[in-house]
């Protein structure tokens, strides 16, 4: 009966004790920030939220040694916050005695009682900067937050070049401690600060803590008056998940005392970089739709083995990154690989073409750049024609003549004929104004098929080379021998057997024709001997009596 009894005791208790809780939450909550001196201490100096004080977020572990590193140049408040017993499941009734000194002990903690103030702001500080020895700054940065009554929390320092530092320092001095590692950079790279008011979420745990404490003091008073030992066990099985969800908020408790009274600086470094000499080339002139090709030359310092390069082209397209680079003749100056880029558009020309150059090594980090001037034209084009096709006779000189278009701002101007045969082309230069190029050449020997004849026309513009070509044919005939009056023995002679040879050529043919066909030909010719010898026969019967018989030829 007892036990029923107990549970039923227990459930109403817990009631009322929810009942009351909620009653002094409201209460609480409202004489939180009226009553300064008899809950959280509110005109506590230096406390993180009073004016001037900072504040943070994102919330890291706190070392074990920060309490005694914090303990001395904490400010103390006008009034201690109210205490609130450490709890843990105990094993007889005198634990609520226990519980009472721990939360005497802890009413004393220097930190709990900086969480005395209006609003409790928890505060976060990231920075990037720039400095000229990451080992020292890192130091630096520690001794700053020593100094300050802070700890250091972490440091990585694996490369070289680049490392990072994570510090605690007290809110109060959280401006301070930013002024002075700003002093440390030769340059900002970035400063952010993220605040997280917790004030809500610390009202609510104090709340929820006198809740459990009425319910761990009804607990204690049924262990008290428990006869038997089933009783005694029910109780104390209940009081330890008190106890032990009391621990939990007193821990976060503290989290968020602790966290709010040391502000968090996570600081991230970077080596200043080594200026390097970066030569992107001599300014160009690139043509519409060609490919335009880009290499930079530069020396790097001691040190530096690894290198990213990019190449900007200017006229809004992606930029080209690379990392190959080689060596050249000239002592330690290398050079990176060639880029090739295409321009669509003339429109926007000139263009500024940048190249940066980063290198990393053991010596840290060098970096350079360059700018050249593009200018994008198109290319004038140019129309050639070699004429029309003619004969000439072999042995003779003959004159070629071409024509081509000369848009305006050609210069270099110069033409080549090149007449098929295997010798040098004739060359030459066109003066201002002439839009037409002549040759005169000789063919050795004749030949059945034409000879093919190119007339290439070159100059130069503003966009580059130009060259544009034309082809035409030259017919090459035979040369006559000595003749008189128009006759020329040899060569009547030379056709005279070209027909006795084309006669003999037909009358081979014709042999040849009537071999492959001579027994269609026998055939043929049987029928035809058959068929005139049976009309014979029949006009002979036909043939009246007293007539003289037909001879019949055989």
């Amino acid at each position: 009966m007892f036990g029923y009894r107990l549970v039923f005791l227990l459930l109403a208790m817990a009631a009322l004790a929810a009942v009351l809780a909620a009653c002094a939450a409201s209460d609480d909550e409202s004489e939180f920030f009226d009553e300064s001196t008899a809950s959280f201490g509110l005109d506590a100096p230096g406390f993180p939220g009073a004016p001037g004080a900072p504040a943070l977020a994102a919330i890291d572990s706190y070392p074990e040694s920060a309490p005694a590193q914090a303990a001395a140049p904490m400010p103390v408040p006008t009034a201690a916050p109210a205490a609130m017993p450490a709890l843990a499941a105990p094993a007889a009734p005198a634990a609520s005695k226990t519980q009472a000194a721990t939360a005497g002990e802890s009413s004393e903690r220097p930190v709990a009682s900086l969480v005395a103030q209006q609003r409790i702001i928890v505060r976060t500080v990231d920075m990037g900067i720039v400095v000229d020895d990451v080992t020292a700054a890192i130091e630096a940065a520690t001794n700053i937050a020593r100094d300050m009554g802070g700890w250091m929390v972490s440091s990585d320092h694996s490369l070289k070049h680049q490392g990072s530092v994570s510090v605690r320092v007290p809110a109060g001095s959280l401006d301070d401690a930013i002024d002075s590692l700003r002093q440390l950079a030769l340059e900002v790279d970035h400063e952010v600060t993220n605040s997280v008011d917790v004030t809500d979420e610390y009202v609510d745990l104090q709340s929820r803590m006198r809740n459990l404490e009425a319910t761990e003091n009804a607990l204690l008073a049924l262990f008290d008056k428990a006869q038997q030992v089933e009783d005694a066990l029910d109780v104390q099985r209940e009081l330890g998940w008190v106890q032990e969800e009391m621990e939990v908020i007193q821990g976060r408790i503290a989290y968020l005392e602790q966290t709010s009274a040391f502000s968090l600086l996570n600081v991230r470094l970077r080596l200043a970089p080594f200026e390097m000499d970066v030569d992107g080339g001599a300014d160009q002139t690139a043509s519409v739709g060609e490919i335009a090709r880009f290499r930079a030359t530069f020396t790097p310092p001691d040190g530096i083995e690894d290198f990213t390069f990019t190449w900007d082209f200017g006229d809004g397209t992606g930029v080209v990154t690379g990392h190959r680079v080689a060596p050249t003749v000239d002592g330690d100056a290398k050079v990176t690989a060639t880029v090739t880029h295409v321009y669509e558009s003339e429109r926007d020309s000139p263009f500024i073409a940048t190249v940066e150059l980063t290198g990393t090594g053991d010596a840290g980090v060098a970096e350079g750049s360059d700018t050249l001037i593009v200018s994008v034209t198109r290319v004038p084009n140019i129309e050639v024609f070699a004429g029309e096709a003619f004969s000439v006779t072999e042995g003779e000189e003959f004159e070629v003549s071409g024509s081509f278009t000369r848009p305006a701002g050609l210069t270099d101007v110069a033409y080549s004929w090149d007449f098929g045969d295997g010798s040098e082309p004739v060359t030459g230069e066109l003066s201002e104004g002439q839009t037409t190029a002549s040759a005169t050449h000789t063919y050795a020997n004749h030949r059945p098929r034409p000879y093919d004849v190119t007339l290439t026309v070159t100059a130069t513009s503003e966009a580059g080379d130009i060259d544009a070509s034309s082809r035409t044919s030259i017919y090459v005939e035979q040369a006559l021998g000595w003749t008189v009056g128009g006759w020329s023995p040899g060569e009547d002679g030379k056709e005279a057997v070209r027909a006795l040879s084309s006669l003999l050529q037909s009358l081979s043919t014709l042999l040849i024709w009537l071999v492959i066909f001579s027994p269609v030909w026998l055939i043929a010719a049987a029928v035809v001997w058959y068929l005139v010898r049976r009309a014979r026969r029949y006009q002979s019967k036909r043939q009246p009596p007293d007539s003289p018989p037909t001879p019949v030829q055989d």
